[in-house]
């Protein structure tokens, strides 16, 4: 990039974070910042956890109302979140420290509740897919950090959403006449891709590099590289992108993804479908919130494709 088009880019943002206001964009609360410290702490006790939880109201409510779901309960209520730790485990701990807190912060602050929430749900089901194939395809990758870097992936898309809701409308005819999401968003935001907006948002926040990387979408293919880091790249652009296409797309459109990933994933169709179909059943059961979002997805928004139970329980696309 020329030292020019690098001006022009750093001015489009300044305009963008003008109308959105960087200051007022959501931040984690000060509980779940510790929490999440507490959690790179190897020798960290679930007492200590506990203790940090309990702090925050919502944190508290939220943990106890997943911990408690048909997903993770075992039959026996669990009534204190020292319980609730060792229940979920310290991985499953910060990514429902991380998600919850993200998801409350922007549906509060935007207008758009509706829609921040289905895409929400969108980038939750996305990233337990990512969760689940490392996790049964035994991949040389972090679960966790996959889990984190796919639920994040859209953040840039999510803030236009939530600030920008004009630009965001504008971005969506543009879809609709046939060009690409980042080709779309690079015409209206002048020159910036929602994924270049999620970027500068996610290095505001001191988010990791390597999450800030995945929130590019269109990595080298993997092929036979050994590379982990390229590994966790095309795993998230593969989640994000197989949950638009089981939704919204066509059959051309899933064939074609598992075209490009699949076979470095050992993935094909019918195990693409059982794989967003796990995702969804846990998705479903993840909150009252999350649970009203996937019925705004499923039922379509309008679009020809809807998505539901087949006879065997199982989701699938209805037409």
């Amino acid at each position: 990039m020329t030292k020019a088009n690098e001006q022009h880019r750093r001015q489009q943002l300044q305009k963008i974070f003008s109308r959105a206001n960087l200051e007022s964009l959501p931040a984690m609360s000060e509980h779940v910042l510790e929490l999440l410290s507490l959690l790179d702490n190897s020798q960290v006790t679930a007492h200590e956890l506990a203790a940090t939880i309990l702090k925050d109201y919502s944190l508290t409510t939220r943990i106890l109302q997943v911990v408690n779901s048909a997903y993770y309960s075992r039959g026996t209520p669990v009534c204190t979140i020292s319980r609730a730790v060792t229940v979920v485990g310290l991985d499953t701990l910060r990514q429902l420290a991380t998600t919850l807190a993200l998801f409350e912060e922007f549906v509060n602050a935007g207008s758009e509740k509706e829609e921040i929430a289905t895409l929400f749900t969108l980038s939750l089901i996305s990233a337990t897919q990512s969760k689940i194939l490392c996790e049964t395809k035994k991949l040389n990758l972090s679960a966790e950090e996959a889990y984190l870097c796919t639920l994040l992936h859209n953040l840039g898309k999510v803030v236009v959403l939530t600030y920008l809701p004009d630009l965001y409308r504008a971005i969506e005819e543009q879809v609709r006449k046939g060009y690409s999401e980042e080709r779309a968003s690079s015409r209206i935001l002048d020159g910036l891709s929602y994924s270049q907006v999620g970027q500068e948002i996610a290095t505001f926040w001191s988010f990791s590099k390597r999450i800030i990387s995945c929130m590019g979408t269109n990595p080298p293919p993997q092929g036979k590289s050994q590379d982990t880091f390229l590994a966790l790249q095309n795993l998230v652009v593969l989640s994000n992108a197989l949950t638009v296409a089981f939704f919204k797309g066509s059959e051309l459109d899933f064939s074609d993804l598992l075209c490009k990933y699949g076979s470095s994933l050992g993935l094909d169709k019918e195990a693409a479908l059982n794989l967003i179909a796990r995702s969804i059943d846990v998705c479903e059961n993840f909150s009252a919130a999350m649970r009203e979002g996937l019925t705004r997805v499923r039922n379509g928004q309008g679009r020809e494709i809807t998505v539901g139970k087949d006879s065997n329980g199982r989701w699938v696309r209805l037409s």
